[in-house]
């Protein structure tokens, strides 16, 4: 909710640079410079927040440690495997 909320200002900020540009032409520039510039920047830290704390995926292999719960966004029961190469944790679906 909160990212959507993000995504439509900074699409609106940019939106607004844009229109700002083209009605006040050179006049508006440091105002125009301003709204795409924060609009760009907070597109972004959004996006690339978004891949920063995805899942990621890593070959060896993985052993399950018997450990299972139901994870609480989704109501799904989860299964904890490990890569004892790496130390990683990853949580599967066990459905």
């Amino acid at each position: 909710m909160l990212r959507a909320f993000l995504i439509a200002l900074g699409v609106l900020l940019l939106a607004g640079g844009l229109v700002t540009l083209h009605l006040l032409g050179s006049f508006g520039w440091p105002a125009a410079a301003q709204l795409l510039f924060g609009g760009a920047f907070l597109l972004f830290v959004i996006f690339a927040e978004a891949r920063r704390y995805s899942a990621k995926k890593s070959g060896g292999p993985w052993e399950a440690t018997g450990e299972r719960f139901t994870d609480p966004t989704t109501g799904k029961l989860m299964e904890v495997r490990y890569n004892p190469q790496t130390g990683q944790r990853e949580y599967r679906d066990a459905g």
